[in-house]
């Protein structure tokens, strides 16, 4: 763990990263972004459920745009799920729309964001899973800006204390 602008977190289940998402999705606002990075199979998508479910969806409604780019989910906080994994080129994003979903209403989650980190507001939350083993994952939450180190102290406080 450091403190501040970075979270690092070990989680030993899928559950534990589900509530590690359910956690941050409570403090998400109308207008932020979360970019996850990860390697397949690291549990970005069961991180989003937890996002999803921690702003008041039901998590099963969230499932990867295996064929699309993007899934929306409509509730009080709207949640635009973008899945990058089969983007070709850097014109795709432009096609989808990508920019309208960043200055619109509701909440943004970005799978694969790596894939074009400069696309990414500079304020946003970074989240990188990784491999520790089978199950284990270390998840990484990294604040730029002010509002997202607010999220950071929250998860800190939910895990730590």
């Amino acid at each position: 763990m450091e403190v501040g602008r970075m979270l690092e977190i070990v989680s030993d289940t899928p559950h534990e990263t589900e509530r590690i998402g359910s956690l941050a999705g409570e403090m998400l606002k109308n207008g932020d972004v979360v970019a996850l990075s990860g390697e397949l199979g690291t549990g970005k998508t069961t991180l989003i459920k937890g996002i999803a479910q921690g702003i008041g969806f039901d998590s099963g409604e969230v499932v990867s745009p295996s064929f699309t780019f993007i899934n929306e989910y409509d509730g009080p906080l709207p949640l635009f799920h973008i899945d990058l994994y089969r983007l070709e080129n850097e014109k795709e994003l432009y096609e989808i729309g990508y920019e309208e979903y960043m200055q619109g209403d509701g909440v943004v989650v970005i799978e694969w964001a790596d894939k074009v980190p400069h696309a990414v507001p500079e304020e946003s939350l970074w989240i990188t899973l990784r491999y520790l083993d089978a199950e284990r994952r270390e998840i990484i939450v990294t604040a730029r800006g002010a509002r997202y180190e607010k999220i950071i102290e929250h998860l800190r406080k939910k895990l730590y204390t």
